[in-house]
Formats: structure tokens, sequence, C-alpha cells
């Protein structure tokens, strides 16, 4: 843009510069006044460890019997070979000594094929699970939708034929139309097998027909007599002199003569070049004979004969014989050219029609030639077999994994530990065992009271040895606390547990003990009911905060945290999973239990707020609070 000359330059910078300061000074006045508002702001604090808590996994109920003899007994295992026994009948063991040593050989294989049986069934799982997507995707076969017929339309009513039909074409045949000629020829309405009679044919051509009977010529003589006498005929015969002239006696020979030669006889194809063209054609047309041999009778004189020609004829078949329906073929005869038109409609070839080159297809890929074979009553039937096969097949995988779990704890616990205080009671041969299915080696403790009891198969894994459960009387109201020292590698066939709605009460049962160390109150054979704390697969320190602590914005999850500067400040956490409905897993570490945290809602939660509750935490001996920061 260009100003005058004379524009004052020096007013517009300092306009400009007015509004920049302006702006400065509102914004420092706004930060001020937040900061002041946050400085002197104070917000309540608590520590992490006082609103979180920690998950260890599910729980699981079960029943027991508290006993003052607990035994400890080993069964031959068939799958399992003893490498070496520690121990003799008579010694006396603690908890924890080693009893025996399997050989882990035959466990790690038995773990690998069991590792090779699970894979399996995740194939066929993943293949099942692909022929169901494949019948999903599959279109069903829909029948036709075959339209409602058209009313027929009301025919239009066909003149009544007016022309003759003939099936024999004669000289006397009468044309429904035409002149005759090329332009406009005559016009007869015939059946496909009609014939052509001569008579047609010479006025077609344009012969004359001489009916009549034909007379020989005579052959003409110098000396013309009147009389028909046979003297006339020795002057047709030259001689080379006059002989005596000799009367002829008369007789009937020489009348009858003449009146034979006239009378024609059929002309042999012989005699076809004594006589020329057209005469021998008018022969071999208008001779005919009746069945006496005699001449043709005469036949009435017709009404209409054609005129003599040549003319143009033209020959039409009808439909239903009617020549005001469609032509359905003919032909067209000229007289003059003696030949045949045929104008019959001729039916085109079709096009080439391309044909798929299937020649280098593959012969084990069938090719769709567009729609499916099966209904969509046979497809829901088929997705809801495949959805029930796919739900065993599951079941197959868990099953496999169960089994691939036990091997491994198997090969675990390829070491085998006394689980009391005690005496070796009894050690024998392990085929004398197995065959009378006792115990080969016994250890008899008489020290403390033992729970004994069962848990689910499911929770194989998940529950060890060395694990603390604890229990509850029904007669004098105490609970215990009791340590895992044993589980039994084979299922029970029938036990005391219970089903508590978090396992399957259709699986397997494996019988464990536990060794109570406090049984203050306790009686042989009582009833005690057992909680079993099974650590999930990712159970660990992990801090789950309860979840009014936690606020979120536009950059995600965060809690007010008391910084360095005994302040609270916006801090981003990363977020898991949620337990009891009112805790929420924290998964970075940004966070941990010896932290304070403020409740982020109200007036005073302000990034920067100074924390109230720190001090009742302080430690009086050197002046450190709980977070080891300097009070």
């Amino acid at each position: 843009m260009n100003l005058p000359a004379n524009f004052p330059l020096k007013k517009v910078m300092i306009t400009v510069v007015s509004v920049v300061i302006v702006i400065a000074l509102i914004i420092t006045g706004v930060t001020v006044a937040v900061n002041g508002k946050a400085a002197n702001a104070t917000v309540d604090v608590e520590q992490v460890s006082n609103i979180s808590t920690q998950y260890w996994g599910d729980q699981s109920s079960t029943y027991g019997n508290a006993t003052s003899d607990f035994v400890q007994e080993l069964y031959p295992d068939k799958e399992k070979a003893i490498s070496k026994i520690f121990v003799k009948e008579g010694d006396t063991v603690k908890i924890g000594d080693t009893l025996l040593q399997y050989d882990t050989t035959k466990l790690q294989l038995k773990v690998e094929s069991k590792e090779l049986e699970e894979k399996k069934k995740k194939y066929e799982l993943e293949q099942a699970e692909k022929e169901l997507t494949k019948l999903q995707n599959t279109a069903p076969y829909v029948e036709p939708v075959i339209p409602e017929p058209e009313p027929e339309p009301t025919p239009t009513p066909v003149p009544e034929s007016q022309a003759e039909l003939y099936t024999e074409i004669t000289e006397h045949s009468k044309p429904f139309k035409g002149a005759g000629t090329e332009e406009d020829p005559y016009v007869f309405l015939c059946t496909e097998d009609a014939v052509l009679t001569k008579g047609f044919l010479l006025k077609l051509l344009g012969v004359t027909d001489p009916r009549a009977t034909p007379t020989p010529t005579p052959t003409p003589s110098q000396t013309p007599t009147p009389s028909a006498e046979p003297t006339a005929q020795p002057s047709e015969v030259p001689t080379a002199a006059p002989q005596p002239t000799v009367t002829p006696e008369p007789t009937a020979k020489p009348t009858t003569a003449p009146t034979e030669a006239p009378t024609p006889a059929p002309i042999e194809p012989t005699e076809a070049p004594t006589v020329s063209g057209m005469a021998w054609f008018k022969q071999m047309t208008f001779t005919k004979t009746n069945e006496t041999g005699g001449e043709s009778v005469p036949t009435p004189e017709p009404d209409f004969t054609l005129p003599d020609g040549p003319f143009v004829a033209r020959f039409e078949v009808h439909e239903q014989d009617n020549e005001n329906l469609p032509l359905v073929k003919g032909w067209q005869m000229d007289g003059d050219k003696i030949s045949a038109g045929f104008f019959n409609e001729v039916i085109s070839e079709p096009d080439d029609i391309q044909m798929p080159d299937l020649s280098n297809a593959d012969p084990g890929i069938s090719y769709d030639t567009g729609g499916s074979m099966y209904t969509a009553e046979e497809l829901q039937q088929m997705i809801a077999d495949k959805k029930q096969q796919i739900q065993d097949l599951k079941l197959n995988v868990k099953q496999a994994a169960h089994d691939l779990e036990k091997a491994k704890l198997d090969l675990e616990n390829a070491t085998i530990k006394s689980t009391v205080n005690g005496v070796v009671k009894s050690l024998t041969d392990l085929d004398t065992a197995m065959s009378t299915s006792s115990p080969f080696l016994v250890v008899s403790g008489g020290d403390g009271f033992y729970i004994t009891a069962s848990l689910n198969e499911s929770l194989l894994g998940k529950v060890h040895v060395g694990d603390t459960v604890m229990a509850s009387s029904w007669e004098n109201g105490q609970m215990y606390e009791a340590e895992i020292v044993q589980i039994s590698d084979f299922p029970n066939d029938n036990s005391n547990y219970y089903y508590d709605g978090s396992s399957n009460p259709n699986s397997s049962t494996y019988q464990f003990t536990a060794r109570i160390a406090d049984a203050d109150g306790l009686k042989n054979g009582m009833g005690l009911d057992i909680t079993l704390k099974a650590a999930s697969d990712n159970a660990s320190n992990a801090i789950y905060l309860f979840k009014a602590y936690i606020r979120s914005d536009d950059g995600g999850k965060y809690v007010l945290k008391v910084g360095d500067d005994n302040r609270v400040h916006k801090t981003y956490i990363k977020t898991g999973k949620t337990i009891y409905n009112q805790y929420l897993e924290i998964k970075s570490d940004t966070l941990t239990e010896e932290d304070y945290v403020a409740f982020p809602y109200g007036t005073s939660a302000i990034d920067g707020a100074k924390a109230n509750g720190t001090e009742e935490n302080t430690d009086e001996n050197g002046g450190i609070d709980a977070r080891g920061l300097d009070a």
C-alpha cells in the first residue's frame, strides 16, 4: 500500500506500540492473578498407599478338614521314571528335605509332546474360524423371480384370405395380384410343395401351344398332280432312264398309306436332330397320350387362362395360407431370363462366441459361475454347526494348554521334597506298589495341624506350593492362616470341592495340603472354609488407585501429584484395567505408593496449589517426610 508523502507515519508507529504494550500488560496481569491465586490456594492431599489397593488375582473357595496326623504318600507313576531315592525306611525327615528325583528326560519329552498337541489344536481352531468367515461371506442361493405373465394382447383380426391357394399351378391358375411385369409380377398363393405344370411353363416362356393334330409337310414335286393317286410317288425318286408306263392295279393300300402317315409317333431323343429346336420342344411338351395310347381327350374350356408370355411370376407361401399374414418363403421366375430368384428369409450365422480360456486353469480349483449352491437356511445351519465346532475346539485348546501346563509342573517338580516333619514309615519297590495300588513311599508326621482340601484344575499353575490360604472354622469362628505344602499330581476320584461360581464344576479337582502354624482351638477332623488367592497372569505390584483421584482432559488422564516444591502439579499417567468397579490400574512409573495426590475437583484443585497434609507424615527424626523430601 502506498502512503501519501505527508502521511503521519510517526503517529502510526506510536499507536501500534501502544496496542502491543496494552496486550502484554493484560497477559501479565492474568498470569500474575492466576499464579497469585494458585500461590494462595491450599489443597488437601492423601498418600497414594491410603487410597489404592493391589490386585493378586481372583479368589476361589473350597472346603476341607483339619487333621493332626498328616501322612505324605507317594504313588508310582507310569509316566515318570525315578532316577534316585535319597531316603530309606526309618529315616527322620523335615519339611523341605529331598526324598527322591524323577528322570527329567522323559518329562521333557512329555512337555514337547504336549506343546505339539497344543499347536495342533490351535491350528484346527484357526482353520475352523477361517471356514466360518468364508461361510459368513457366502451369498445364499436366491430363487430367480419369475415375472408374472403379461396379459396376451388382443389379437388383431386378420382378414380372410381372398386369394385361391394352389398346390398345382397351371396356365389357368389366377394370380391374386400383379400385372406380370418385372416391377409388378403375377403373385400366386401356393403351398410349400406346389408344382408347376407344362402349360404354365409354356405360358411363362411365351411359347404357343399347338394342341391340334400335327400334319406332315409333303415334299414338293416338279409337276403338281391334282390327284392323290400313288402314281405321283415314282416321280420323287430319280431314275437314270424312263421306264415303260405300267398301269397299276387298284388296291386298298395306296389309299390308306396317306392316312397313316400324318399320325405322329413319340419322338425319341435320337430323332431330335432331324427336327428344329422349337418344333422338338413343342413335341416334347404337348404330345400326350391317353391310357389307350390314343390322343388326349379335350378338356372343357376354363374360366381363366393366363395370357401368352413371356411374363414374370412370383410364388408366395404365407402363414396359415393367408396372403394377409407374414411371408414364410417364396420364389420368382422371369420368362425372359428362364431363371428363378428365391427370396425366402436367410438366417444369418451367429457371431463368434468368446469362450473363457481354461487351458491353463488349475483342475483343483472350482470356478464360481455366479451364485451359491446353498440356500439361506442351509448356510444358517452350516454357520451354526461351525460355531459349535469352534466352541468345542476352543475347549480342546484350553485342555491342551492345561495338559501342557501340568507337564511343565511335573518337570519343575521332578525333585520331590518332604511336606511334613516326620519319619519314613515305609519304602517298597515300584512293581509291588503298582500291583497293589498302594504308595511305595510313606512319610508320617505327628506335629501341628494340616488342612486337606481340593482345588479346581483351572487353578493349577496359579496356586503353588508355598502360597498362603485362609481358613475359617464353623465351630469356633476363628480364622487360620496356612501354607500349602503339597499339591497332588493326580486328580481326585471325588472331592469335597464345591463350586462357588468362579470355576467349572465339571472339571477335575486335585487334592492339596496346607500346614497351619498356629492351630489354637482346632480339633482333629474339624471342618474349615478355605479361601484361595489365585494369582492372575499379570499380577504384580501395580498400583490400583481410587478412580475419584483421576481426572482427564484433552491430554489424557492425570493426577494432581505433590512435587518437590510441596505444591500439586498436573501429572499425566497411563492406566490399565479396572477392578472392583472402583480402582484403576496405574501402569506408568510416574506414581508410587509413597507419593501424595490431591482430589482433582473443586476450586482449590489448581495446578500449583500448596499441598496440605504432608506435615502430619513428617518424621520427627531428621525432618524428612514419608516421601523422602526435606520438610
